[in-house]
């Protein structure tokens, strides 16, 4: 599932490793061949790459031809000789080179005099009833100065102009009034400030994918910048009902006065070529993407084209998407160092399309509710409901050069000039981070009715890649002390609730590499030769090295059906691929979990899916399923209040959880729980309860009484 759109997608505590964990990068280095093909793909209006991308489509062969290279080219040894270097361990990313991170949750604050803003307080502007600015599009913001804070004051009716960031050093913070709700901007019409200064830097309306189509706010600048944070604003409606795929159109008012439409698959807030961004205490709704966030790599004209640094902190997001449409999400990040902690993922868009009063299982969103090509990311204390996959973590795409060795070495052959050894460094830095893998704790993860019917059996965490395997999540996924619950009732036409996936059935690497991937004869190793150049073993079929591997460890599983009982429940699968590695330590899950999913399915509680390209999985991988460990599991009854996710009292998720192991470093582990607020039968939408986190004996995402 991706941002489709006219033409091709646009997405160290330590810092050196074990030497298990380096076959692919030391073999590189003895060799002295690290590099890759092709560049990004990219939108209308954006710079394309000086050479990468046509320079690798020149030197291309068909498919076809490059399988049948794999022979000529032969098995490869890697060169020894002398001890090697004694290396650290590689830990990923635990939050090191991220400016100011915080685990602790921190709300907007609009006070200049805080230590927080110090940065944003030089020059102050308010915005709103009763001040000297009386609306949005009255702020000059072609031309503000470094260090500015624009306060946004509360207001009886919603702001109805846009925001554009194209300067640094920038925050933009919304002040809640009396009732504590936030300053709402409506994006329906919403009004372009005229300036040719501004039209200058977000392009005009012919241009389809200029800034001016995309965003309520919009956080770009050619040239790049650093330095921005929007806080406590609401930002709404850049769709129309029926909000279907084909049916959503919405329109802004141009610097001409007239109504201009917005990109199809257009953010609240849109993000491109921004480093150290904060979103925080925010509002997003009715956009076909709530958070869109943009990357591309060095081949692109330099590191400024690569979002990095990006805090998603404490935001809402509901109603997002379209209907019956997979290519947009609730939230659309790509880069380079992403925090996401203590957002509230409610129902993405739901609409009674038929207009029989009723919305049907068909007339939802079957896109995401958090979609990821990121590269060094924390996933942490968030709730997350009802979105196809909750997190989609797969393979990064347009800014490959930055971050993947063979990418970037064959940057350093083609242009020279766009290298440096500070940007090499920072590659090695990253392409550790992604190598590693990615810890993921202390969420809760909610499926149920509302789901779309068609992506029920979607798994709740994707953890891999969905259109190039070669480039798809190395390492392992660390999943610990979250929550799960789901509360749907058996349909045997629908797949199983299920937690993990890696792949998609019919995934190949062959069209993303542009006829230059290579298997070995010995049917292990995929390579990169371009021009003639081997660029050395890029990727290994594997078990330990290919496909999707998870440790699942003091989590809490409850499987319920939309009545809150154990009966009748659809079944629970913690797997979709045979393939998958997926290693079971103690987990808590409802004695029904794998019940079959209809009478004679041949493996319950496990999925049976299959690659449909062989190259693209591992020798052995569909014999059986790679799940281990079940007999750790602790069953039981009803655990978790259905309401708040919290434990019931004496519950089986108490005094269960197993002591932390040097596997997970004290900087991941959580310090923090989070639940719902009750009300009534139900939970209050929007609203995460955090507190300490004092012990770590209870089982899931928030520890028993």
């Amino acid at each position: 599932m991706e941002l489709k759109q006219a033409e091709v997608k646009q997405t160290e505590v330590k810092q050196t490793e074990v030497i298990g964990n380096m076959r692919v990068a030391l073999c590189a280095i003895a060799l002295g061949v690290l590099a890759a093909c092709g560049g990004a793909g990219g939108k209308a209006g954006d710079k394309r790459p000086a050479n990468v991308a046509t320079s690798a489509r020149a030197a291309t062969t068909a498919t076809a031809t490059a399988k049948a290279t794999a022979a000529a080219v032969g098995t490869r040894r890697m060169r020894t000789g002398g001890p090697q270097p004694a290396l650290l361990a590689n830990t990923g990313f635990t939050g090191q080179d991220f400016p100011g991170l915080r685990e602790s949750r921190t709300l907007a604050n609009c006070d200049p005099a805080h230590a927080d803003n110090a940065n944003y307080r030089t020059n102050v502007i308010n915005v709103g009833p009763a001040q000297a600015i009386t609306n949005l599009a009255q702020v000059a913001w072609e031309s503000l100065p470094p260090h500015t804070m624009v306060r946004v004051h509360p207001k009886a009716t919603p702001y109805n102009e846009r925001i554009f960031i194209v300067t640094g050093d920038i925050k933009v913070c919304g002040i809640r009034d009396a009732n504590g709700v936030r300053p709402k901007i409506s994006g329906l019409n919403a009004r372009v400030r005229s300036s040719s200064a501004l039209q200058s830097q977000i392009g005009t309306p012919a241009e389809e994918y200029s800034t001016v189509n995309r965003g309520i706010v919009a956080i770009a600048r050619d040239s790049g910048i650093r330095n921005i944070v929007v806080e406590g604003l609401d930002l709404t409606g850049a769709m129309s009902p029926p909000y279907s795929g084909s049916n959503h159109a919405a329109s802004y008012i141009g610097m001409d006065n007239l109504p201009h439409p917005y990109n199809s698959h257009t953010g609240c807030l849109y993000v491109s070529r921004a480093q150290n961004v904060t979103l925080r205490d925010n509002a997003f709704s009715f956009c076909p993407v709530g958070v869109y966030v943009i990357s591309r790599g060095l081949d692109y004209g330099g590191d400024h084209y690569l979002t990095r640094n990006f805090l998603l902190e404490a935001n809402h997001f509901h109603d997002n998407g379209l209907v019956d449409d997979y290519n947009v999400h609730q939230a659309y990040i790509q880069g380079v160092n992403f925090v996401v902690q203590y957002n509230y993922f409610g129902n993405p868009i739901r609409h009674d399309i038929d207009g029989n009063g009723t919305i049907d299982n068909d007339e939802a969103s079957n896109g995401n509710d958090l979609k990821m090509r990121t590269v060094g990311e924390l996933v942490r204390y968030n709730y997350f409901e009802n979105g196809a996959h909750s997190i989609d973590l797969i393979d990064v795409e347009d800014f490959r050069p930055s971050v993947f060795p063979w990418f970037f070495e064959l940057l350093a052959d083609q242009d020279p000039a766009a290298v440096t050894p500070a940007l090499r460094a920072t590659m090695q830095r990253d392409w550790r981070k992604y190598e590693f893998g990615s810890y993921m704790y202390g969420n809760i993860f909610r499926r149920d009715q509302k789901v779309h019917v068609q992506t029920m059996g979607a798994s709740i965490v994707h953890f891999g890649s969905d259109n190039s395997p070669i480039d798809g999540r190395r390492g392992k996924l660390w999943f610990y002390f979250n929550t799960v619950l789901t509360g749907l009732n058996k349909n045997s036409s629908a797949g199983a609730a299920t937690l993990f996936s890696c792949c998609l059935d019919n995934a190949n690497s062959w069209d993303y590499y542009d006829g230059n991937l290579v298997l070995d004869a010995n049917n292990v190793d995929f390579r990169m030769i371009v021009g003639g150049k081997d660029y050395g073993v890029i990727r290994r079929r594997t078990p330990t090295e290919f496909w999707g591997r998870y440790v699942a460890l003091n989590n809490a599983v409850q499987v319920a059906n939309a009545n809150g009982t154990l009966d009748n429940a659809q079944p629970f699968h913690w797997n979709t691929y045979k393939g998958e590695q997926v290693e079971l330590r103690r987990n808590f899950v409802t004695s029904n979990w794998n019940q079959p999913l209809w009478t004679g399915y041949p493996t319950p509680g496990y999925g049976d899916n299959e690659v449909a390209l062989e190259e693209f999985s591992y020798p052995g991988a569909h014999d059986r399923h790679h799940v281990t460990g079940a007999v750790n599991l602790a069953t039981g009854s009803l655990a978790l209040d259905a309401r708040t996710t919290a434990p019931l009292a004496g519950s089986a998720v108490c005094g269960k959880a197993l002591a932390w192991t040097n596997e997970i470093p004290a900087a991941v582990r959580p310090n923090y729980q989070v639940r719902l607020q009750a009300s009534g039968s139900g939970w209050t939408p929007g609203v995460l309860l955090v507190s300490a986190r004092t012990a770590h004996t209870t089982l899931g995402a928030s520890q028993c009484n």
